[in-house]
């Protein structure tokens, strides 16, 4: 099958089904050739992340009926690229697609979708850079974004309309793969430095199990704003003895395990049975053995020195490195996300020694995720928080996290 039939199958099964994007791409890369998964990947994960924008572009070009089904999909395939794929050739574009609708669809589909995309290859340029309108409406403006309504809602509301312009726009770019090495005298030849020491970033195409140094264990794919916040950590982290012990509950898939393992922290690592304790431990195997891994069904009543807890929430701030959230992420879901992030609140601060340290972090940009929660869990002042979003980390993930200290009597 050609691997734009098989995007078409992907979007299907992210959009009308409600997979995740990364289950999707795996139930079908077992037919795409090894030299074309890499354009099935980008592909799929640009349109979903231009989505909003490329469904405004279609509707505002197609001047009767609008088109939907698969039809709709593969427009949408096809306008991503000649509007965000600036070396993709708009002809060999519209001509595929074309070709692959006329298969399938026949000759009426396949004259529309042509006179479309050329329209919309001919004006690629503006459609990339369209400013927001200042009269936009919610809808329009949230189309704009690439964005469901409620959310672009919530941004403007929590943060300011220039803020959630910058955020949005920033969340249109192709996320940066990042590196982190464990040896610092480590220095992959497929790597530039980063901002942070043991950062590289990733400046080859390609598998990343296939790059030297993966099979032994000399670094983790983490996001830059990860590998800034477990610096940052460490470095504040004053612990009184010798003993460094670190609790890292909701661990998987282990980055921050392995993080502060490698920083000389003896790490337990926890999470619920089934998949997420088998992607934690295909983690530690690889790059972190000295980590001790216990399900949450049977972690023991034990103190550390640092608890983490990283808890589940609504992944606003990793929309543009996983775009299926944008669809996917439903906002009546918030109620009982911060509700498990309160919950986990208190399980962790119980074992925080005294004179311990705690850190609460969500790869969320929401308030009522953030500084919200822990207030409602009454937490405290915490000494230190962190807020990172594209815009500012142009290359990494949205966080917000806080670091807290059990003082003796609490």
């Amino acid at each position: 099958m050609v691997p734009r039939a098989l995007a078409v199958r992907v979007l299907t099964r992210v959009l009308s089904d409600k997979e995740p994007l990364d289950r999707a791409l795996a139930a079908v890369m077992g037919e795409v050739p090894s030299g074309q998964r890499s354009w099935l990947q980008e592909v799929c994960s640009g349109t979903l992340r231009w989505k909003g924008r490329l469904d405004f572009v279609i509707d505002a070009n197609s001047l009767k009926k609008k088109p939907s089904g698969w039809l709709r999909k593969v427009l949408l395939i096809a306008a991503y690229q000649l509007i965000a794929q600036e070396r993709t050739s708009p002809g060999a574009v519209v001509s595929e697609t074309v070709n692959e609708i006329k298969s399938r669809e026949g000759a009426a589909p396949a004259g529309f979708a042509n006179a479309l995309l050329r329209k919309i290859a001919d004006h690629a340029v503006e459609w990339r850079n369209l400013p927001l309108a200042s009269n936009a409406s919610l809808s329009d403006a949230a189309q704009w974004a690439s964005m469901p309504e409620w959310l672009w809602k919530r941004l403007v509301n929590q943060y300011g309309l220039e803020w959630a312009r910058a955020y949005a726009l920033a969340s249109l770019e192709r996320p940066v793969v990042w590196a982190r090495a464990k040896r610092g005298d480590w220095v992959p030849e497929w790597g530039e430095p980063g901002p942070v020491a043991g950062a590289w970033r990733v400046k080859e195409s390609g598998a990343i199990q296939d790059k030297l140094g993966f099979g032994e264990g000399e670094f983790i794919i983490q996001d830059i704003s990860s590998q800034r916040l477990i610096e940052d950590v460490t470095e504040k982290v004053k612990l009184i003895g010798a003993s460094k012990t670190a609790l890292d509950l909701c661990a998987a898939p282990g980055g921050k395990s392995v993080g502060m393992s490698w920083k000389g922290f003896d790490v337990t690592a926890s999470d619920l049975d089934g998949p997420r304790i088998e992607l934690l431990a295909n983690t530690v195997r690889r790059v972190g053995p000295g980590i001790r891994i216990v399900p949450s069904s049977g972690l023991a009543k034990d103190v550390f020195d640092l608890v983490w807890v990283d808890a589940p929430c609504s992944g606003t701030g990793i929309i543009r490195r996983h775009p299926d959230i944008r669809w996917l992420r439903q906002e009546k879901e918030l109620a009982a996300l911060i509700w498990s992030q309160r919950e986990l609140l208190h399980t962790g601060w119980e074992r925080v020694r005294e004179g311990g340290y705690l850190v609460y972090s969500v790869c969320s940009i929401l308030k009522e995720e953030g500084p919200e929660a822990i207030e409602t869990a009454h937490m405290g002042k915490p000494i230190h928080e962190w807020f990172l979003c594209p815009q500012d980390e142009p290359h990494g993930d949205g966080f917000w996290a806080a670091l807290f200290r059990k003082s003796p009597n609490v």
